[in-house]
Parts: structure tokens; sequence; C-alpha cells
């Protein structure tokens, strides 16, 4: 008897408890709380090659964070002090920004010493990390990125010139290959 009680107890326990959940008035003691939406990544994309940047320029990149301005005037003192610290080779230290994400990833188009004092350029993938923003030499280059560098340093496809990195000595699609690894 005590059984058939318990059991009838539970089911119409189960019932309501139904009911009202399906009402809306109760929601289910087993469900975890909402998971918190995922970060939205601010994205700041300059139109053509991108926003040409200098010691003289730093506003032009106004639209990305405080940390990653401060990291482009530091990158560019250096490499201004580095190639001809003379006053006039200042405007020379140049920084082409096409893409900065909040996530921590920047795509330099371009990145060098050039009139009135070259020293050539190249491309850089620029990443945030714990001590802050840098520029690994492993993503610096002037031809198309390994797709396994690309993958260690987690760089999104859309930081990616073109999309497109090598797999040995082919050039594949960069959003392929992650799907494949």
């Amino acid at each position: 008897m005590r059984r058939i009680a318990s059991a009838l107890a539970c089911t119409l326990a189960c019932t309501l408890a139904g009911t009202l959940m399906a009402l809306g008035l109760l929601a289910p003691a087993a469900t975890a709380a909402p998971a918190p939406a995922a970060e939205s990544v601010r994205t700041v994309t300059y139109k053509g090659f991108g926003a040409t940047v200098t010691l003289d320029h730093l506003d032009r990149i106004s639209r990305t964070s405080p940390a990653f301005q401060h990291f482009v005037e530091r990158r560019l003192t250096r490499l201004w002090k580095s190639n001809d610290p003379r006053p006039k080779c200042r405007a020379a230290a140049t920084m082409i920004i096409k893409t900065w994400r909040s996530d921590g990833y920047a795509l330099v188009s371009d990145m060098g010493n050039f009139a009135p004092c070259p020293a050539g350029g190249w491309v850089q993938i620029a990443v945030r990390t714990d001590a802050g923003w840098r520029t690994p030499v492993r993503l610096g280059a002037q031809e198309p990125f390994g797709c396994r560098v690309l993958g260690s340093f987690e760089v999104p496809v859309a930081v990616v010139p073109d999309g497109k990195c090598f797999a040995g000595n082919e050039l594949v699609s960069y959003e392929d290959w992650i799907a494949a690894h």
C-alpha cells in the first residue's frame, strides 16, 4: 500500500510540475543556469590597404583599444630608432593596420620603414597575450603564412591575408585547413 501511495504521489507531482513548466510558472529544477552569451568580437576593418599609421598620425586607429594604440606607438618608435634615429626619419616608421579585433588579433598589412629613410617592410599579424600586444617573428612575412604557424597562434580566418596559407608547399584555404585539423 505504501508503494502505491508513493507511486501515485510521484505521478501527481510530476504531472503538476510538467503542467506548471508548460505554463511558464515553474522552471525545471535540473536546468543549469543559462550560459552567458558568447562575447561579441568588435572588429574594425579599414578600407583599401588599411589605415596608414605613423608616429604623427596615431589618431588614424582611434577606433581600436587604447592598449592596441599604445602598442602601435611603442612598435613604431622601436622601428624608427632601430632603423635611423635621426628626426627626419621619424615619419619613415609605418604600420598599415587593415583589421583589428577586440579578441586580440590585428592584421598589419604592411609594417616597416619607408620614405624618407626606407628599409623595407612586411606583413605582420599582431596578437594580444597576458603580457600585452606583440608581433611574433613567426607571424611576420613577405609571402603567405604557414598554416601550422597560424594554427599554433589560433589566428582567426578573418585576420589571415586573403584567407590563404601554405600547407607544406601548397597554398590552401586557411578555413579548409582548420576544418581538416
